[in-house]
């Protein structure tokens, strides 16, 4: 199978599902320790970025120094928010607090996805298109989407449009990989119970 067809087999489906995640006739799967609808989706934002973050944090480390800033703050983001969850898992008064780190966690993702998306050579029209697309996707949607699923998602469907043969597509490749973990993490957690300590915060690059 030529690399072509391998990245269209891999990428292709990855905003597909998206579209299909929010537009299908079901509602998204509970958790059965859940406390309410905010703390399952909660969870679920965070199961993805720990598997996206937790693929990039390999790659990064071993082949793309260059990037171990924006990925240091991300997971630093990301330690916040999954504090913030701790505490909402004990006490519920924190609600404001945790979607602001949830928030900032998302913003720490896209700024990553977005330096990829620069030394890719992403075509900003592309970009733009994938952009647009999320936005009317999840105005419509029927059941609740997370914001760092829609970056993932996004980051992936760009990277798709890399040439193969470009000299930057392992670095398109990986953020496609990165996006499949994520999805894989988010469909094996579906129904399952909370569990914390799978959603671990990861440690930063030396």
């Amino acid at each position: 199978m030529t690399n072509r067809l391998k990245r269209s087999s891999l990428a292709l489906p990855v905003f597909s599902l998206f579209f299909m995640l929010t537009t299908g006739c079901g509602t998204q799967p509970n958790h059965p320790n859940q406390l309410n609808t905010f703390d399952g989706a909660t969870y679920d934002s965070l199961m993805l970025a720990h598997a996206a973050l937790g693929s990039l944090r390999t790659q990064i480390s071993a082949n793309y120094p260059k990037y171990v800033p924006q990925f240091n703050q991300a997971a630093a983001a990301y330690t916040v928010a999954f504090q913030a969850y701790s505490l909402y898992r004990t006490d519920r008064s924190n609600t404001g607090q945790l979607s602001l780190a949830v928030s900032n966690l998302t913003v720490s993702v896209a700024a990553l996805e977005a330096a990829f998306q620069s030394d890719m050579h992403a075509s900003p029209a592309v970009v733009a298109r994938f952009q647009h697309r999320a936005r009317t996707i999840r105005a419509t949607a029927r059941i609740s989407i997370s914001d760092i699923l829609a970056e993932l998602q996004i980051a992936a469907a760009v990277a798709q449009t890399i040439a193969p043969a470009a000299p930057y597509a392992m670095l398109a490749q990986l953020v496609i990989d990165a996006t499949r973990q994520a999805l894989a993490a988010q469909s094996a957690a579906s129904s399952q119970p909370i569990d914390l300590s799978i959603i671990a915060p990861i440690p930063g690059i030396g």
